[in-house]
């Protein structure tokens, strides 16, 4: 079914969609990669990120910045032999790595504010002003980068937000303005940051990847996002791996999938799918989690997820529908 609808969306799009190796970049093998497949494995990608949220559900007692921080390491420790390996073989700059780096220090960024946010705030709003990074894509896109964006993908980020305010809207319980500065108000502004920095991990390793393969830039990103990490455990003095064994398994799981798997596969999609498109990818996530919850943890899917669900898969089709058109027409230039 899955294959069925991305090769119903592959209609929507051009056919001469070139993109390098997404592993070695510039060489001759697998130049075509269809629209449709890159989707599909983006896809695949969202719904193992989206598994983050049912795997830190099992780890109460490990503090959440430790949490990002063994998600980091390991995937760093996993990827290295493939980094190490590829990097005998190519000679690259280590000037080629800054925006790795950057990226990395951008996803330890997100990691820390959003799940510091929800020490704060409710998980509803939390999520709510971190689903907020497709606008800050396309915001600095065309503010500050001067790329330009297609509308029918800014049309298909408003409708996919629209959706996620729907799922979370009847836990939100905003308070009017004038109550002054609350824990609440300070959970929403790092979520919001969360959101940001989400935002600016993505367009930096768009800049990474024109040069990088994804197994090197993974490795600098993991790596750098890990350091930084590490250093915040030292400055909270909280403990940066846990002593006892119980919580492993579902620490080993977040590193696998949600990382190894979907953050790697978000980085592979740069080169094929462009920052604003992978970005609302990105906004599945609330849906996918609740179904991976119902499959997992037994709990129900109500009425405004499955209605909110179908307003953010309306958003991604918007988005993704005729992309290829003249940009005269459908892009947005900064002039």
């Amino acid at each position: 079914m899955i294959t069925h609808i991305h090769v119903s969306l592959a209609r929507f799009i051009p056919q001469e969609y070139v993109p390098a190796h997404p592993f070695y970049p510039g060489s001759t093998a697998m130049k075509q990669t269809p629209f449709a497949f890159a989707a599909g494995v983006v896809l695949l990608g969202s719904l193992m990120a989206s598994s983050a949220a049912i795997w830190i559900r099992f780890l109460p007692g490990v503090s959440p910045i430790s949490i990002g921080f063994i998600r980091t390491a390991g995937a760093a420790i996993i990827f290295f032999p493939l980094f190490w390996r590829e990097l005998g073989r190519r000679r690259i700059s280590w000037r080629a790595y800054r925006y790795s780096v950057l990226a990395g220090i951008a996803l330890a960024l997100h990691f820390a504010t959003w799940i510091a946010s929800l020490g704060y705030t409710t998980v509803a709003k939390a999520v709510l002003f971190a689903s907020t990074h497709p606008m800050f894509v396309i915001a600095i896109s065309l503010g500050i980068l001067r790329i330009p964006v297609a509308r029918n993908q800014i049309a298909g980020a408003l409708v996919s937000l629209a959706g996620v305010v729907f799922i979370q809207w009847q836990d939100l319980g905003f308070t009017p303005p004038g109550g002054g500065w609350s824990d609440s108000t300070l959970g929403n502004v790092l979520a919001l940051a969360g959101g940001l920095f989400a935002a600016v991990y993505l367009l930096l390793g768009r800049e990474a990847r024109k040069s990088l393969s994804t197994v090197l830039h993974v490795e600098v990103t993991y790596a750098s996002a890990a350091v930084v990490l590490l250093l915040a455990t030292i400055v909270l003095r909280v403990p940066p791996i846990p002593l006892a064994t119980g919580p492993w398994l579902y620490l080993g799981l977040l590193i696998l999938l949600p990382t190894v798997g979907g953050h790697t596969i978000f980085n592979w999609g740069l080169r094929h799918l462009g920052v604003p498109l992978l970005s609302l990818f990105g906004l599945l996530e609330p849906v996918e989690s609740a179904l991976l919850a119902l499959f997992i943890l037994g709990e129900g899917i109500g009425g405004h997820t499955i209605i909110g669900g179908a307003a953010i898969i309306g958003g991604l089709v918007l988005a993704v529908w005729r992309p290829g058109r003249d940009r005269k027409n459908i892009a947005i230039r900064k002039k």
